[in-house]
């Protein structure tokens, strides 16, 4: 039996065949995965800290928080869920890469732009860690694809974290 596989979205569309299935994937959240390995960690949470899902989330030596223009180091992987502030969980589930080859989706910031020309380019996140800046400062990611000009593929540059 062939099944549909269906993720909700407003922000990204794509059509993907995988094996004898076809998956229809629309995505909300600002990053997802694209490719590599991937698997599902569970993470303390930062009291008091809104969460949304398709974040950047990293370890700040003290807690797991969205990523900021500054991260360049232990990151964590992608928030898969939306969490209240105020909420009583006290954990967080993160797509987490398993090898320096995954790559993401992911939007740039508002206003920015980038080209064909920018694959290969180093990139940082913005404030909040929900968009990628055109900066390059810390250089935390890099582009490995295009899509269009607030669209790529990125991939992580670790300093630390996911070893080969």
């Amino acid at each position: 039996m062939r099944s549909l596989h269906v993720q909700a979205s407003v922000t990204f569309f794509e059509v993907a065949l995988k094996r004898p299935f076809c998956y229809l994937t629309l995505y909300t959240m600002t990053f997802v995965p694209a490719s590599g390995k991937w698997s599902t960690i569970k993470a303390p949470k930062k009291a008091a800290v809104t969460y949304t899902a398709g974040m950047i989330i990293y370890n700040d030596a003290t807690d797991n928080v969205p990523a900021t223009t500054t991260t360049q180091q232990n990151i964590l992987g992608i928030l898969k869920e939306t969490v209240a502030s105020s909420a009583a969980t006290t954990a967080i589930h993160i797509a987490a890469p398993q090898s320096v080859g995954c790559t993401f989706y992911g939007d740039l910031t508002s206003g920015e732009s980038i080209t064909k020309a920018n694959e290969g380019d180093p990139f940082d996140f913005a404030s909040g860690g929900l968009t990628v800046s055109t900066t390059s400062t810390y250089d935390v990611v890099t582009l490995v694809k295009f899509i269009s000009s607030s669209k790529g593929v990125f991939k992580l540059n670790y300093t630390t974290g996911v070893e080969n």
